[in-house]
This record gives structure tokens, sequence and C-alpha cells, in this order.
């Protein structure tokens, strides 16, 4: 009887930790699976290669918590996905000998299957991946959103916070990407070094989009998902790597990843609470990150290309060097962010900008320069635009419109962190 109970508790014990298992792995390792296994079926079945590894996922839910889960869960969903590719692609007549040249490569081998577990090879095949969803039958945005969405395991929610687009235009998006990819067929495939400098610019810019999500995460409980920061630093160090690749704008972004990466430990409270960088303990940045930065920083000046990367990493690297929030140098980060607008303006940067304005400036002036440059009526759905503006109102004693702005700013957000610390400051200002 004591045996049977134990055996119950340990069902239940793994059957609560199979969700949150499940999908970590898709979160974090899918997209790996589906580089690896698109490379051995063609890029012409990535839809299928997708729907297999969601397939295999839904399985791992359902027979884990009755089983012991794998020693190597990514080698089990890898063999499970591929298995089931091979049962759907062997009815096809013409996809018969490449059938057999998979099986005799020994895709299907469960020992070795055993043996991978989503090293170098992988992510070499990640990479590679990114590199064919870029192919320029795809408009830039559609590049970005399948990337981010069959590689990267983004959410719609995430990928609309991200472009700032509302979820069904990214759904749509989405659905016309994949759509072109399978009309292109065999088209869409690894490109050869020739011409992956072609494609370099949109893959650099998924790795910033994938690194900013995990520095500040749009949904869910936690501010900070290293993970995908990780990965973002990795696959720029892996382009960094090839001698034809190594130029200004990877190792700008390498600089502008690891100056932010550095204040990690100090972002987050020991109460597990947001602290923004007037708040934060300057002696826990990481300083080899900072030198790793530098490093990378000064590679990227060897060429006389100038790109946003290198703007962003220079205003990141100037909040590094300041030994105090008050010692900060933010007539140099406003003539950094000017530059940003003269060769890549945007809004968010516009926004960004905003907040340097007000330090050298003053909130009054920044105020009427945000309602004179029409960033509210282009980010009207952003809630950074609320919260910064709520904090320029507050400077000026205009705390109900202050109050006011803030409530928006907390309505729609959906990163919990952001959220409390929000709450907070609006308890602060109704305080008086």
């Amino acid at each position: 009887m004591r045996i049977a109970l134990k055996n119950q508790a340990h069902t239940a014990q793994v059957s609560n930790q199979v969700p949150e298992l499940v999908d970590s792995f898709f979160r974090h390792e899918s997209g790996k699976v589906i580089s690896h296994l698109t490379r051995k079926f063609g890029s012409e079945n990535i839809e299928l290669v997708e729907d297999a590894v969601q397939e295999a996922l839904f399985k791992a839910m359902k027979t884990w918590p009755y089983s012991n889960v794998p020693d190597n869960p990514s080698a089990w969903v890898l063999r499970v996905a591929s298995n089931k590719l091979l049962d759907v692609l062997r009815r096809e007549k013409n996809f018969s000998e490449k059938v057999e040249v998979i099986k005799r490569e020994g895709a299907t081998s469960e020992g070795q299957m055993d043996q991978i577990k989503l090293d170098e090879e992988l992510e070499d095949d990640l990479l590679k991946m990114m590199f064919a969803c870029c192919h320029s039958s795809l408009s830039v945005e559609s590049q970005i959103i399948l990337t981010l969405k069959i590689l990267c395991g983004f959410g719609k929610a995430e990928i609309a916070t991200a472009l700032l687009k509302s979820e069904d235009a990214v759904a749509k998006a989405y659905t016309r990407g994949k759509e072109k990819i399978k009309a292109a067929g065999k088209r869409i495939k690894i490109p050869g070094e020739s011409k992956l400098n072609e494609r370099l610019d949109t893959v650099l810019k998924i790795i910033y989009l994938l690194f900013n999500e995990g520095y500040k995460a749009s949904q869910g409980e936690n501010l900070l998902r290293r993970d995908l920061c990780n990965e973002a630093i990795r696959l720029t160090d892996v382009i960094l790597r090839n001698p034809k690749l190594a130029r200004p704008k990877p190792h700008a972004l390498m600089a502008l990843m690891c100056f932010h990466a550095s204040r990690f430990d100090a972002r987050i409270s020991r109460d597990g609470e947001l602290l923004t960088i007037q708040e934060q303990d300057r002696s826990q940045w990481d300083q080899d990150l900072i030198e790793r930065g530098r490093f990378h920083i000064t590679q990227s000046a060897e060429w006389s290309e100038l790109s946003a990367y290198h703007i962003q990493a220079s205003i990141a690297y100037c909040h590094c060097i300041a030994k105090s929030y008050e010692e900060t140098d933010w007539d140099r980060i406003l003539t950094l962010y000017d530059a940003h607008m003269a060769i890549d303006p945007s809004e968010v940067a516009a926004l960004n900008r905003l907040v340097a304005y007000a330090k050298v400036h003053g909130a009054n002036k920044a105020l009427a320069e945000l309602t004179s440059s029409g960033i509210e009526d282009k980010l009207g759905k952003y809630y950074l635009l609320y919260a910064i503006k709520s904090d320029l109102l507050s400077e000026i004693d205009e705390l109900e419109l202050a109050k006011s702005n803030l409530d928006k700013a907390i309505e729609m957000s959906q990163n919990e962190a952001e959220r409390t610390y929000m709450l907070k400051k609006r308890d602060l200002l109704e305080a008086g």
C-alpha cells in the first residue's frame, strides 16, 4: 500500500512538472529541433516539420506524466518528430528515395538520437535556418515574423509587442509568409557564404528583438528572461566567428548586448522587484561583460560604417562608465540620440530621446517636444509612452495628469514586474 501511494505521489509530482518542462522546451529548444529537421527533410517541408514538433510535444504532455521523463528530452522529441515526418512523407512517391537516404543516415536510430543533445551541430542549424528564412521572396517583415515564431518560439502577442503591431496583423503576416514559403518550395534553402552578407542585416534585427524580449519580457511574471539574452549573444558570437560576417554591425550589436547584460544582477531586488538604473547598486554590474562590450565596440569602429547598434551601444556605455546616476553624461547621451534619429529615425528612439532631453532641458521643454513631435499619435498603444509622460508630468507637479497617464501605462502593460513597479509609483503619486 505504501509503495502504491509513493508511486501515486511520484506520478502526481512528475505530472505537475511536465507542463512546465514541455513549455520550457518549446520556448527554448524547439527552434533548434525545427532547424535540424528542416535541414534533413528540406525547407519546402518546414510547415510539416513545425506540425511534427508540436505533435511530439503534445505526445510528451500525454505520456511523460505516467513514465519517467527521458534523460534527454530534446533527443526524445527529435526522434518522435522525425518518425512522424517519415510516416507522413513516405506516402509521397517523390519522397520515397529521400526517406531511404535519411534512414541510411540513421535519422531514426534510437541509439543515435539518444546521444543528440542539441549541441553545436543543432545550434549551427538554427543560425543557418535563420538565414534561410530571410529569403528575398518574403518581405522583411514576414522574414522577421516567421523566424521569431517558428525558430525563436515567440507567440503572436510577443511579436506584436516587438514590432508595435496588432496581434491580428502579425497573424495575417505569418500566414502569408508560410504560404509564400510553401509556394517557393525548394528555393527557400540555407544560403551559401557568398549570400550570407545579403541577409545579415535582417538576421541581426531578429537577434536584437530576441535579446530585447529577454531583457524586458513583454509578458509574464518575470522581468528578465536570461535564456533569450544568452541565446542572442551566442548566435552573434557564432556570426562573429565567421571571417566573412565579422563586420561592424554584429560587433556593435554584441557590444550593446554585453553592456545591457552587465546590469542583469542589479536590475532585480532581493524581493524580486524591478530596480531602475537610478536605483541599482552599480557595484553589482559585471565588469567582465563591460570589458567584453568595450572590446566589441572598439572592433566595430575599425570601419567607417555607422549603425543604430553603434549608437545604442555608445549610449549604454555612457551609463556603464558613469560612477553614479547623478554623474551620467546626459548631454553626450542626447547628442547620441540626435545622431540615432539622423541615421535611423523611429518613434521608439524618439521617445527614449525625450528622457535624455528632459535631463538636459527640463520636463516642460520635453513635454512641449513630445506634443510637437507627433509621437503620441504613432505610439498611442505603447505603454511606455504613458509611463514616460507620467514621469515628466509629475516633475512639474501636474499630479492628476501624471496619475491618469500612469493608469494607462498600467492597463496596457502585460508584464507583472513592471505593473507592480508602476502600481507603487501610482501609490506615491496618490500620496502626493
